[in-house]
């Protein structure tokens, strides 16, 4: 507990242990402790009061010695956004991209996990594309690889990443560039072996749907992102020859065992996407052309969940509503068009795994595991 950390090792004599210069037996017994540490429920106010153990920590994250314990204990430390902030500050963000494009690490989930944590905030994601952005043809070349670009990592946590930059405008910018890193990502939304992965991705096209110049973009070749939105909403409901006329491809003549995404929250993001893309006349036409309402109405009469039924029926009623012909951008007079959403929101926070209990130094008790990852 920290009580007795504090009663058997006072902070300062804590700190020398954690030094560069410290012997590396007593130095890693010293992270894997304050990593145990880490995962107790009154941690964050502790290290608060104490920044410069996490200084510290942030310092041995590049220390092979005891690395995987501090980037564990940093994950923890980074869902509270006061110590979130002081490892921004002190360069974690690059560091965490480092790591992670070492093919031989053994653990690189724990730095995807952290990098996903601190581009939450609007710092951490301006640091990210200040210092690193051109890093992010790599990261995705990494995330589309996943464990083929290191056996011992399976980089889902990337997806919050890229979801997270794209609360910021260069962020949304960078991955609709030229090189059109997004066409790489669409995949991952049907990508049935991770949540994260599909949410993420979904995030991604939530938060750039919200720029209305971009929807001519979204929507034409080489990316168009209507399948992409389609496809979880989909259910095994055949359509008859009218409701399939105009459906993209990738709809058309789904097998019986077809079902909706499991997850609610890629449903919600998907028709987030779709409200904002009906902002303009000419894409309601686009929308209603390429038969979205069908694949609506379906999910709508089947929808057990309250919050994603509404938000569907929020896209059924832009879709089937009288235009009035005075009006394009809807936007511009219904204040209930983002159904009360920022224009980018960045990814849930992540609960990470930590360093199992070890002996204390210089104490008797034990600290509590961490809480698995989400």
């Amino acid at each position: 507990s920290f009580e007795s950390l504090q009663m058997a090792l006072p902070v300062e004599e804590l700190l020398q242990f954690l030094q560069p210069d410290a012997r590396v037996d007593v130095r890693r017994i010293a992270v894997e402790y304050v990593a145990g540490l880490t995962a107790a429920p009154e941690q964050a106010q502790w290290f608060i009061a104490n920044t410069p153990v996490v200084e510290a920590l942030v310092r041995l994250t590049t220390n092979p010695a005891c690395q995987a314990h501090a980037l564990s204990a940093c994950v923890n430390l980074s869902d509270n956004d006061t110590l979130s902030q002081s490892m921004i500050r002190h360069g974690m963000v690059k560091t965490c991209i480092t790591v992670i494009s070492d093919p031989e690490y053994e653990n690189p989930d724990t730095p995807c996990m952290l990098l996903a944590n601190l581009t939450r905030h609007d710092t951490g994601a301006r640091d990210f594309m200040s210092t690193c952005r051109g890093e992010l043809p790599k990261l995705v070349d990494i995330f589309c690889k996943g464990n083929h670009f290191n056996k011992k990592g399976d980089f889902h946590h990337l997806a919050s990443v890229f979801y997270n930059i794209t609360q910021l405008d260069e962020g949304r910018d960078a991955l609709l560039a030229s090189d059109c890193l997004l066409d790489r990502l669409l995949p991952f939304t049907r990508f049935e072996d991770s949540a994260v992965r599909r949410v993420g991705i979904m995030g991604i096209l939530r938060n750039c749907t919200f720029d209305t110049h971009r929807h001519d973009q979204l929507l034409s070749t080489p990316i168009d992102i209507l399948p992409s939105l389609l496809l979880p909403l989909a259910g095994p409901e055949e359509l008859d020859d009218d409701d399939m006329d105009g459906l993209p491809d990738d709809l058309q003549y789904l097998p019986p065992t077809k079902v909706r995404d499991p997850c609610s929250t890629v449903r919600t993001l998907a028709l987030e996407s779709l409200l904002q893309l009906c902002a303009t006349r000419d894409k309601r036409d686009m929308l209603r052309r390429r038969k979205a309402y069908p694949i609506l109405r379906d999910m709508h009469l089947r929808e057990e969940d309250e919050e994603v039924r509404d938000s569907c029926e929020m896209v059924v009623q832009a879709l089937i509503a009288e235009e009035d012909p005075t009006v394009d951008n809807i936007k511009t007079f219904d204040p209930r068009a983002p159904r009360a959403a920022a224009a980018a929101v960045p990814a849930p926070a992540l609960a990470a795994a930590a360093a199992a209990p070890v002996p204390a130094v210089a104490a008797t008790s034990e600290s509590a595991p961490a809480p698995a990852a989400a």
